[in-house]
């Protein structure tokens, strides 16, 4: 049996005890387990894999005291693996060597602090490996890397055997000149430079830099890196260090090697001329496009972060050099967008945008994702094909990823047929991102295990580890090393007049000192009483899907090239989702701008939970926390055809950033929607539009100027002037003629209305949205209260016509829903005398505060409404929005029973449910008269393309309630198309896909799917149909379902049907869950686009 290493969580080491199910495995893993003594962690448990994480969180590392019992264990099975290499001539060879190695081990053993346990006990101490044993050591812990898939070569490491080397300076000069050597002109030679162990209780020696050939990362001030975003801290370190960067900056300057000896200063060397070549990225195909986009690369890998773990010794500094394989630069380090993040660019110097930028998309950004990814990909592989072609006119050697896989693959298949088992593998790093073109790809399964020697990292960064050590350096106790030319250079104050290795070749330079001040705090300047203080714009979204992070970063962009004109602002270099703001950062230097989906039943999306979760715990703890101290703007981004939660989230954090003591630049949210506007482009340009001059307003004037206060209607009216705009003006009259039943039957139940829209056409299986006006008498109401006339002009002018007050109250606002801010009832004095406040007003509707409030104060007072509180009571009110119902009618099935062209039609059908104070359900219909006048527009359904494109497919279709109507649209149609087809000879579609229909109804709405469920039957559109009726034992309609687990298996599976879920979101994932139990698994997943909801 194998050690295991104690206290490491065991993974697949526990797993390798458990019994595996087939025999072929049982016996790869008993092989594993009787090669390797000594199995690290994977940082796996039998509750928690870690393969999806890059870096798991309990992979072993160096630079950490061991118990004795482990080294001596270590150093043990490392011998016998020697043994078992032929490394000694005799057993009795190995014996004697194995009790030297235990003597010195034993011998340098204290007691130390564990790091696993934290236990004070006998830590082990180190042993000097031969050359020899060295050299197996690091070519076999190549070999067990199991992120690497260029382990063929493991045989070719050549060793540099440096560990006498013991100061910071020489480890530099060393690894240069060595490097060099194996570069070897382009021709790499896999070279290893191993520095001394680390002793106990001692970090050991190590190198900043995480490459030998690193790029720096310069951050401005205003957050915007030029060159590697990777190497921002480390650039930031050497700079402190003294490191005068070129005058020039560019993407592509070197950083110099950095390495600190264990008792030593740090020391630092420029990278030398002849190891400075960079690659130029060229393309064959595209020589101009590749020349101008100007992309470099370093010419070879070479990683000094990591270490090896070999029998118990750990070497905490041992660059690596080795070759690329092509996908590390073209798929990651160039394209990974937090790195240079070329594709982009890339997309647009070859053009691939050419004819899909129309139809409202203005950038690559705004394409849908599926476009993108089209043109990404295309980039991606050009840009790898580049990279690749570029190294070979470099004559440097380079490796592309179809050959590595295969040279892997083969090499793993070899390796299996000598011993009996696989190497290790860890399919997150040694699969290449080019996915199922890459043989290895298909090779799943291999065993996830680590065992010694190994590769691994430091516990300690080193930066951070300087930062702990400095203090202990002054300048009598210094350590004085030199190599070829050492200067030294006192450094920062801080230091405590310390001194900072610079290590130069060939010529002798005066460095000026190097100083750094920090500028006194004098008394804010008179100016600073007129001008607003500096402010930073910060960006925040909140989705589920890409949405509000596209609206985000267009936004981003218009921002950034406003603020360029602006000297007192200062952008945030990135967009961040809403959970990364925090209660700190709600500080009057902040503009905070924020882009919010709504997700389900109007809730917060999951990367804003956390946002929400800190205020209201702030809110609990502190309940007025600030005092409208920062400033902010939320635009929601929603979807009208979910009419009862429309922009719901970006309410609640409006309501949440006012609670939290925010003043808004406007007054309430701006709403976009996505139902009119799939990207809605121009209601965010239209609200940067409006929210531009406020922030200017900020920037030039005292931070006491509240942009609520100073202009109390200017958002307002243009809110409503975009209502104008983008909702009302699209609206088109129609009649609501008939209900059935008739309104006020009583009881709950659902109605289905026809809606008279003269010769217009729409769209099978779409929705229509109407928007419930006021009624006469309640606007009759309002204006009674506010004591205005209904010809009165408002003054607020749209499109050069101002709506008059009778207008504004019937068409833009809901008289149903409670005001929006109650600001103006600061104006009224006899409110807050009658104990009336915003406070207990705010969840009460508009017409109810009229009576209580105005109408009491004032016309019994005989007194009259000024018209700016008029019009601010006005402006103060909710937008009216519009409700969507999915169309319950096929125009085609009314053309054929009307024998009219199939293009026009004259009556729509909707299926409505009564919800009690619902807007249209109930308020409308009980307040007009059939027939009455109404406002629609269509719109298409989330899943109508889908379903038009699947009509005549098999189905398994389960609604509930209203989500009849689009169940009933599909089968009139259906019906429609097989009546057209002639009968001689043909097949009705129907009797090859057949609906399979289960129906959730209350008993009172059974009537009103009878004639087309009886229709649909008799021409065999229909083959099971289950309906069940609202019952006191509150079984469902999905409860049914698994009675017909086998045809539905067939349906989906066999004969690739489609599913169509209509209900309410309850519903919907109880359907979705009994699904999951028929079809084994994530049904999502496994039927993909054949999987259809619609949640309402």
């Amino acid at each position: 049996m194998p050690h295991l290493d104690p206290g490491m969580p065991q993974g697949l080491n526990g797993g390798l005890r458990d019994s595996v199910e087939s025999p072929e495995l049982a016996l790869e893993f008993e092989r594993i387990r009787d090669d390797h003594a000594i199995l690290a962690s994977t940082g796996c448990t039998r509750d928690f894999c870690q393969a999806g994480r890059a870096l798991h969180t309990d992979e072993p590392r160096v630079g950490e005291n061991r118990a004795l019992r482990r080294v001596e264990q270590e150093a043990e099975t490392f011998l016998e693996d020697l043994y078992a290499a032929d490394f000694y001539d005799s057993e009795t060879a190995f014996r004697d060597r194995l009790e030297e190695v235990l003597s010195e081990i034993r011998d340098g053993a204290v007691e130390a602090v564990i790091r696993h346990d934290k236990s004070h006990r006998t830590a082990g101490g180190n042993w000097t490996q031969t050359a020899r044993e060295l050299e197996f050591g690091v070519r076999r812990a190549w070999r067990n890397a199991r992120k690497c898939i260029m382990r063929s070569h493991s045989d070719e490491l050549r060793l540099c055997d440096l560990r006498n080397v013991t100061s910071s300076s020489r480890m530099v000069a060393e690894v240069l000149k060595g490097i060099s050597e194996a570069f070897n002109g382009g021709n790499i030679l896999p070279t290893v430079f191993v520095f001394p162990p680390r002793n106990i209780n001692r970090r050991g020696p190590m190198f900043w830099n995480d490459q030998i050939l690193q790029f720096a990362g310069y951050e401005a001030d205003d957050g915007s890196i030029l060159g590697d975003p990777n190497s921002v801290i480390l650039t930031k370190a050497i700079l402190e260090l003294g490191w005068v960067p070129p005058e020039s900056k560019s993407p592509w300057d070197l950083l110099p090697l950095v390495a600190i000896a264990e008792g030593d200063l740090p020391a630092f060397a420029e990278i030398p001329a002849y190891l400075r070549l960079l690659v130029d990225i060229r393309h064959p195909q595209y020589a101009a496009q590749f020349e101008k986009l100007g992309l470099k690369w370093v010419s070879f890998p070479a990683l000094t972060r990591l270490g090896f773990d070999i029998g118990g010794v750990q070497y905490t500094a041992a660059p690596f050099i080795g070759w690329f394989m092509d996908a590390e630069i073209g798929v990651r380090n160039l394209a990974d967008s937090f790195r240079y993040n070329v594709l982009p660019d890339i997309v647009q110097a070859l053009e691939l945008t050419h004819g899909k930028l129309d139809h409202g998309f203005e950038t690559f950004e705004d394409l849908p994702e599926y476009e993108k990814l089209s043109m990404l990909s295309k980039a991606q592989a050009e840009l790898t094909y580049a990279v690749n072609w570029s190294f070979i006119q470099a004559k440097i050697t380079m490796s592309d990823s179809l050959t590595a896989s295969m040279k892997w693959c083969q090499y793993d298949k070899e390796f299996k047929k000598k011993h009996g088992y696989r190497l290790p593998a860890d399919p997150y790093w040694l699969a290449p991102p080019q996915g199922s073109i890459i043989p290895v790809w298909h090779r799943g399964g291999a065993p996830n295990y680590q065992p010694k020697p190994m590769i691994s990292r430091h516990v300690q960064d080193p930066i951070k580890a300087w930062g702990r050590e400095k203090h202990l350096y002054t300048a009598a106790s210094q350590p004085s090393t030199a190599l070829i030319e050492v200067q030294e250079l006192p450094t920062l104050p801080a230091y405590n007049k310390r001194e900072t290795k610079v290590l130069t070749y060939g010529v002798t330079k005066d460095v000026e000192s190097l100083h750094r001040s920090v500028p006194s705090l004098g008394p804010v300047d008179v100016v600073q009483d007129l001008l607003g203080a500096s402010r930073c714009i910060e960006l925040y979204f909140c989705s589920g899907g890409t949405t509000a992070e596209k609206l985000a970063a267009k936004l981003h962009q218009w921002i950034s090239s406003h603020v360029e004109k602006v000297s007192r602002s200062s952008l945030k270099p990135k967009i961040e989702p809403l959970n990364e703001l925090h209660a700190s950062d709600l500080t009057k230097d902040k503009i905070l701008i924020l882009i919010v989906s709504s997700i389900g039943q109007g809730a917060i999306p999951a990367n804003g939970l956390a946002f929400e979760e800190m205020c209201c715990d702030v809110l609990a703890n502190t309940p007025s926390p600030g005092n409208e101290d920062f400033q902010f703007a939320v635009f929601g981004n929603g979807d009208s055809r979910y009419s009862n939660t429309y922009n719901a989230a970006a309410l609640k954090i409006y309501s949440l950033m006012k609670r939290m003591g925010g003043s808004s630049l406007m007054h309430g949210i701006w709403q976009g929607d996505t139902a009119a506007e799939p990207l809605p482009l121009r209601s965010l340009g239209s609200w940067w539009k409006h929210i531009q001059p406020r922030i200017n307003d900020l920037l030039f004037f005292s931070v006491e100027t509240s942009t609520e206060k100073s202009q109390p209607a200017e958002d307002a009216i243009q809110k409503y002037d975009d209502q104008q705009e983008e909702l009302l003006s699209t609206l088109k009259d129609c009649t609501l003629v008939v209900t059935t039943p008739k309104v006020g039957t009583g009881g709950e139940h659902s109605l289905l209305i026809s809606l008279d829209i003269g010769n217009e056409s729409f769209e099978e299986l779409s929705c229509v949205q109407v928007l419930p006006f006021n009624s006469p008498a309640k606007v009759d109401q309002a204006l009674k209260a506010l004591c205005v006339d209904a010809s009165n002009p408002m003054n607020l002018v749209f499109d050069g016509e101002s709506p008059t007050f009778g207008r504004f109250l019937t068409d833009f606002v809901d008289l149903e829903r409670p005001f929006l801010e109650l600001e103006w009832l600061k104006s009224l004095a006899l409110a807050s005398q009658r104990g009336l406040s915003r406070h207990s007003l705010h969840n009460v509707s508009v017409l109810e505060v009229l009576e209580r409030v105005i109408n009491t104060d004032f016309t019994q007072d005989g007194r009259v409404l000024g018209y700016c509180l008029q019009r601010d009571i006005c402006l103060d009110m909710p937008l009216l929005n519009v409700k969507t119902y999915s169309v319950a009618s096929s125009l085609s099935y009314a053309s054929d029973r009307q024998g009219t062209a199939p293009a026009t039609g004259s009556k729509v059908d909707i299926m409505v449910k009564i919800n009690q104070d619902g807007r249209f359900s109930d308020t409308f219909l009980n307040d007009f008269p059939t027939p009455a006048p109404l406002k629609y527009r269509f719109v298409d359904s989330r899943a109508g393309p889908h379903l038009r494109e699947n009509y005549l497919a098999t189905f398994v279709i389960v609604a509930t309630g209203a989500g009849f109507g689009p169940v009933r649209c599909l089968l009139q149609w259906r019906i429609a198309t097989i009546g057209g087809i002639p009968a001689a000879g043909q097949r009705h579609p129907s009797q090859c896909t057949g609906i399979s229909l289960f129906l959730g109804l209350k008993e009172s709405d059974v009537a009103l799917t009878t004639d087309v469920l009886e229709e649909a039957k008799s021409l065999g559109i229909i083959d099971t149909l289950y309906i069940m009726v609202s019952n006191p034992e509150k079984r469902r309609v999905y409860d049914e379902l698994p009675q017909h687990g086998k045809e539905i298996r067939s349906k989906l599976m066999k004969r690739q049907g489609l599913v169509f879920v209509c209900a309410g979101e309850a519903a919907a994932q109880g359907t979705k869950s009994v699904f999951e139990k028929i079809l084994g698994g994530d049904v999502k997943n496994i039927l993909g686009e054949r999987y259809v909801e619609e949640v309402f």
